[in-house]
């Protein structure tokens, strides 16, 4: 055995790891760290993307920077839970969101009391004239069954009486 080697060896035994090592171990320890926030803000509902949401070229409908933020934390809720095209009532607006492509399509058509198309709905609220914003995670989260829901039931309504 080389004299190198034997050195290695007698540094290894004693518990003394080369750098390498230790540097490894703290980035896997930091890495940890961020992932454990990361799951804390999963269960808290405040898990962000900061993807934007943007209306299609062809949605034909007008939304605020304060509007498209709201849209985009929505869409993030929305995706986590599986939704790919979704139902969105935001200040008396009914709108059609493609969850994938973040994108306002345009304002929802109800054709014989039927909004086809669509496998979530998400209540955003009425902020109209209000000053604050709402709590992240605000909302209805899809459920189950189109039944099952209130506020998809009642986002419904308001489309038939339009």
């Amino acid at each position: 055995m080389t004299t190198g080697a034997a050195q290695l060896l007698r540094l290894l035994g004693s518990g003394v790891q080369p750098a390498a090592h230790s540097a490894a171990k703290a980035a896997a320890t930091a890495g940890q760290a961020s992932f454990a926030d990361l799951l804390r803000q999963a269960r808290e509902g405040t898990l962000t993307s900061n993807r934007p949401v943007t209306p299609g070229p062809d949605a034909g409908v007008n939304l605020s920077d304060d509007q498209l933020a709201r849209l985009s934390l929505a869409a993030d809720k929305l995706e986590s839970a599986g939704v790919r095209t979704a139902l969105v009532s935001i200040d008396g607006q009914k709108l059609i969101l493609d969850v994938q492509q973040r994108q306002v399509t345009g304002a929802a058509k109800c054709e014989d009391g039927v909004i086809s198309g669509v496998d979530g709905a998400i209540d955003l609220g009425d902020l109209r004239g209000a000053a604050q914003t709402p709590a992240p995670g605000a909302g209805t989260a899809p459920s189950a069954g189109p039944t099952d829901s209130a506020s998809l039931m009642k986002l419904l309504a308001e489309l038939r009486a339009a």
